[in-house]
């Protein structure tokens, strides 16, 4: 417990000191903020830069396709801030011989990587929440029509939350694994945009974590009985990451 809590305040001045907040900040609420504007200011820039009015041919959005088209943008930029700030969790601690003075002072390997784990897990989903309820505030001023509410919302960011621990705690792992902490974010990227590929097969994707970003997607039914395998899926997938994560730590060479 004393190693969880140090270096959980460890990690929070460093987050601070590096500016990750900042940059997970400009890579979730910002584009919470832009995404509607830009969509309300679509028709205007169209008719402007054209020759021909074409505005009428745009679709109409409502307040539930303007809230499905920022899902969309968070997941595609979201996932390249998440991955690019976040990748070098644990392979920064051991390229630099940071581990070093912790191990020798008696910090183990469990509460490094509990704490590693919990403060980016509560940080990154705050991030989620405000950013959704952000976006929510601008989108229900600036369109109408559809059923969106903020219950909505919430259940939707609740999805993202559990999507974004699974890729977590898969990041982290590979961090420990690679010195070189641009691998761990390059392969986690490329399998949270290939994991999407499944969403073409209804018999598959219901058991994988992108499943949790489909429903999110589903603004009218977003809580239903088929969740439960995938939810369940992700949480193993958490616990079983973390649990080689510190399988690797206790094995690695800190010299």
């Amino acid at each position: 417990m004393r190693t969880f809590n140090a270096y959980l305040k460890k990690e929070v001045l460093e987050a601070i000191r590096t500016n990750k907040y900042l940059i997970l900040f400009v890579g979730t609420i910002f584009w919470a903020l832009l995404d509607p504007l830009l969509l309300k200011m679509l028709p205007l820039l169209v008719k402007n830069s054209l020759p021909v009015d074409m505005s009428q041919l745009l679709p109409v959005f409502t307040k539930d396709s303007a809230f499905g088209n920022f899902m969309g943008d968070f997941f595609q930029i979201g996932t390249l801030f998440f991955a690019f700030t976040l990748m070098g969790m644990l392979s920064n601690e051991i390229t630099f011989k940071r581990l070093v003075l912790p191990y020798t002072a008696g910090a183990g390997p469990v509460g490094i990587v509990v704490a590693k784990y919990f403060h980016y897990g509560t940080a990154f989903s705050l991030f989620i929440f405000l950013s959704f309820l952000t976006n929510y505030f601008y989108t229900d001023q600036l369109f109408d029509g559809g059923i969106l509410s903020i219950g909505i919302v919430m259940k939707s960011a609740l999805l993202y939350m559990l999507y974004y621990c699974v890729l977590l705690a898969i990041l982290l792992f590979l961090s420990s694994l690679f010195r070189k902490s641009l691998v761990a974010g390059i392969i986690i990227i490329a399998f949270g945009y290939t994991m999407s590929i499944f969403n073409q097969f209804p018999d598959v994707r219901r058991y994988l974590p992108n499943y949790l970003l489909f429903k999110a997607a589903d603004i009218g039914n977003v809580f239903d009985g088929t969740l439960l395998p995938a939810t369940i899926i992700s949480l193993a997938i958490i616990i079983i990451m973390i649990f080689l994560t510190i399988r690797r730590m206790k094995k690695i060479d800190i010299a």
